[in-house]
């Protein structure tokens, strides 16, 4: 084996190893969400995140992982009732997450600036996310009053603050070299 054949071998491992710890962070942190917020966890910020700092297979694994531990949460600890009403909701999360995150995916380039790319890449996973539920609302005949200005709003302000916590969080990672850069990545996996 050539050094470079070698040097290629331990950093694919490394980065694999670095993106299971950002999975589990992610999820970790998904389970402290779930507890505060409960159905309003911040699957977009996770969607967006997912959509920028992951190639598409990792992205749409965090995006699951992340939603199923929001309903492991919800179902196991938080005593979401079992019915076909609530499992229905959690499927329309589920599949508006991962909606989320291929708008994210779709929205942004790489050549973008960074900042343009971090609001655009939120913007479409919150947006699409909302939609989702909204027209899961609609499919359900659902009369509550979630999709009130007021709620979307907190929603709004809840997936916002943990998207800024999980750049930080991510930055922290990169720093610490938990976590290859996307740019990095993209390059080795590249040559």
């Amino acid at each position: 084996m050539t050094n470079r054949t070698a040097d290629t071998s331990n950093a694919s491992t490394s980065q694999t190893a670095g993106t299971a710890i950002w999975i589990a962070l992610i999820a970790g942190l998904t389970v402290i969400g779930s507890f505060s917020f409960a159905c309003a966890a911040p699957l977009a910020a996770v969607a967006a995140l997912a959509a920028l700092k992951m190639g598409r297979s990792e992205g749409l694994a965090l995006v699951v992982t992340a939603w199923l531990v929001n309903q492991a949460v919800g179902f196991l600890l938080l005593s979401y009732p079992h019915t076909a009403d609530s499992y229905a909701w959690g499927a329309a999360i589920g599949v508006s997450a991962v909606l989320g995150f291929l708008a994210a995916c779709i929205a942004t380039r790489p050549a973008m600036p960074q900042p343009l790319s971090l609001v655009i890449a939120f913007a479409a996973a919150f947006v699409t996310y909302q939609i989702g539920l909204y027209l899961a609302g609609v499919a359900f005949a659902y009369e509550g009053d979630a999709f009130s200005i007021a709620i979307v709003t907190e929603v709004l302000v809840i997936n916002a603050v943990a998207y800024v916590a999980f750049v930080l969080v991510h930055r922290a990672a990169i720093a610490l070299e938990l976590v290859t850069p996307a740019t990095q990545a993209t390059a080795s996996a590249a040559s």
